[in-house]
């Protein structure tokens, strides 16, 4: 592990609102906004950094002040209402400004008023359990997501808390009306209809086949879902899986089963490198008893230093690496060295059989996640 130079500028990294006595963590200059930004995912607060002078910022430069109280209980206009009660095959697509607005719960009131099947970007992964009727599938992390995920049946399409980075695939397949997170609740008292059975879309259920057929594997080398599924029973009782963009993340966002919202964090943007350690880091720093894992696509510079600010801070980071030249594991092998790493801590790699890909692609098409939108 490569070491930090006395030369290293550090700026003091402040995670939590502006002056409200959070711990402060010196680490170098340049990856302190990275920590904030993971900062600001793990803990659904925003967080700062400065360089010692008292002004506090964002990642990206701009002055962070104490965030003012927000009204999340917002009306919905007439026009909004009357068009929900004019659809007739409404679907829902959530990103996750649902999730930053503590909106889930409006959402769940709206979805069950109105029999509503939601899809969601990968950003709002866990905002019903997936074994919830209205639960239809995580879209946008490939090109035919949205269509094959019920949009292009739908008459009606209710885009909420959307992140463009997200919805890189033309998804306006139908005629849309926007709705604020903060008004999903009040909606839900203003409209409903009789319960109405919701479709399972194709995109689930072609995922569903897939996946699930991974999941019977067990030699080596593993299947990716194989490998999910590892992650989904080991962590998805109140742990965290934290993964980079990338051929880890694409498979941790598409396949792992989530039954609450914070257990699964992949980010957006496509330049995110790190994030996943520097996740780590954040949780280990506030709750050291909660499981998590980074999965990474390899190992570089920049996870070296985070290796050693984890290290500075007697931290034990579990670090999968998905690597094709890894050494072969069959299920019950990686099963039980992913329960000693997330005991113990450390870094371990993992190979996985790379056809299962094309099985994914034969479904909903290439993968498109982490791209600009067009």
């Amino acid at each position: 592990m490569s070491s930090t130079t006395t030369t290293t500028p550090v700026v003091e990294a402040v995670y939590g609102e502006p002056l409200d006595g959070a711990p402060v963590v010196r680490v170098p200059t340049d990856l302190a906004p990275l920590l904030a930004e993971a900062h600001r995912r793990v803990r659904g607060r925003e967080a700062g950094v400065h360089a010692g002078d008292g002004v506090v910022t964002d990642p990206s430069g701009k002055r962070l002040q104490p965030t003012p109280a927000v009204d999340r209980w917002q009306p919905p206009s007439d026009d909004v209402v009357a068009l929900l009660a004019g659809a007739t095959r409404p679907v829902v697509l959530a990103g996750p400004g649902v999730v930053r607005e503590s909106a889930v719960p409006g959402l769940h009131a709206l979805a069950a008023a109105g029999s509503l099947g939601v899809l969601n970007t990968w950003g709002a992964k866990g905002i019903f359990d997936w074994r919830s009727r209205h639960h239809l599938a995580t879209a946008g992390l490939q090109a035919r997501d949205f269509e094959l995920g019920g949009l292009a049946e739908a008459d009606l399409i209710i885009a909420t808390g959307l992140d463009e980075q997200e919805a890189a695939a033309p998804w306006r397949l139908a005629p849309v009306v926007e709705v604020s997170p903060c008004s999903l609740g009040p909606l839900a008292e203003r409209w409903g209809r009789p319960p109405t059975d919701i479709e399972v879309p194709r995109l689930r259920a072609g995922l569903a086949g897939v996946t699930q057929a991974g999941w019977a594997t067990t030699g080596a080398p593993l299947a990716p879902t194989k490998v999910t599924q590892h992650y989904g029973q080991q962590l998805g009782g109140g742990g965290l899986v934290v993964a980079d963009p990338g051929t880890a993340g694409f498979w941790v966002a598409r396949t792992l089963a989530t039954t609450g919202i914070g257990g699964v964090i992949v980010p957006a943007a496509p330049d995110a490198r790190g994030f996943a350690l520097a996740s780590a880091i954040v949780s280990g720093r506030f709750d050291p008893t909660r499981p998590v894992l980074a999965v990474l696509d390899g190992l570089d510079d920049q996870a070296e230093r985070l290796l050693e600010v984890a290290a500075s801070l007697s931290l034990r980071v579990a670090v999968e690496v998905w690597r094709d030249d890894a050494a072969p594991l069959d299920a019950d092998g990686h099963r039980d060295r992913l329960a000693a790493l997330l005991a113990d801590g450390g870094i371990a790699s993992v190979a996985t059989d790379p056809s299962q890909l094309d099985e994914m692609i034969d479904v909903a098409g290439p993968v498109v996640a982490w791209r600009q939108p067009a």
